[in-house]
């Protein structure tokens, strides 16, 4: 498989947008070749599948920081509001829940972005768990971003769900990223698979017998 880099005016590529549904600041589509010159310029040097793998590994640590610093941004908002309710006699008390929910989510935004700084260092170095990482750090960034902001909006109360809001938006945004470059399975998946293959490329778990044991069976 080889890989290419052609500019993105070339006439050959269609494109056909296939609008979301429930879904904010996204365009998901089709993209169709058709007749697209390649120059022998345009090759990049290397296996096409390796390059792709290579890419994806620099690529996931910096949307994973994109999608914890939306929910970071929630986080300042629904903290700053709180604040201001406090301070103006709004509310008297914070509820232990509400605080509760303020830690948790503090200390579960931070620990993600560490993974996915974790992740860019290894990918920047070519390290040979960079793609291992990637898709580990992704997958879990951005269901904590999703949760985390789901839990805080309930915060903000009634003004946290309008359709003007700013955090309503975010998560908005932020659910879009749970189904771009794939389903969260299929990256929990190359990592786990990274757990279970040798350093010669075969799988370290045994294949399972075409028969069931009836012993294992009655055990």
């Amino acid at each position: 498989m080889r890989a290419a880099a052609v500019d993105a005016g070339e006439p050959g590529l269609l494109r056909e947008p296939i609008p979301p549904t429930g879904l904010a600041g996204w365009t998901w589509g089709v993209l169709n070749l058709h007749s697209v010159k390649i120059r022998p310029e345009d090759v990049l040097h290397g296996d096409g599948m390796a390059l792709l793998r290579e890419h994806f590994a620099s690529y996931r640590p910096l949307v994973t920081a994109t999608a914890l610093g939306g929910a970071a941004a929630v986080f300042d908002t629904v903290s700053a509001r709180l604040t201001e309710r406090i301070a103006t006699g709004d509310l008297r008390r914070l509820r232990d829940s509400a605080l509760i929910t303020l830690g948790r989510t503090h200390v579960q935004l931070a620990t993600a972005l560490l993974g996915a700084v974790m992740a860019a260092q290894l990918a920047e170095g070519g390290h040979a768990d960079a793609e291992l990482w990637g898709a580990a750090t992704k997958a879990h960034g951005i269901d904590t971003a999703n949760s985390a902001t789901a839990e805080l909006a309930l915060l903000l109360g009634a003004s946290g769900f309008r359709a003007d809001c700013q955090t309503a938006k975010t998560r908005r945004d932020l659910s879009g990223l749970l189904y771009a470059d794939g389903i969260h399975d299929s990256l929990y998946r190359t990592a786990g698979k990274q757990h279970t293959t040798t350093k010669d490329g075969t799988n370290a778990v045994p294949a399972p017998r075409d028969q069931p044991n009836p012993v294992s069976l009655m055990a």
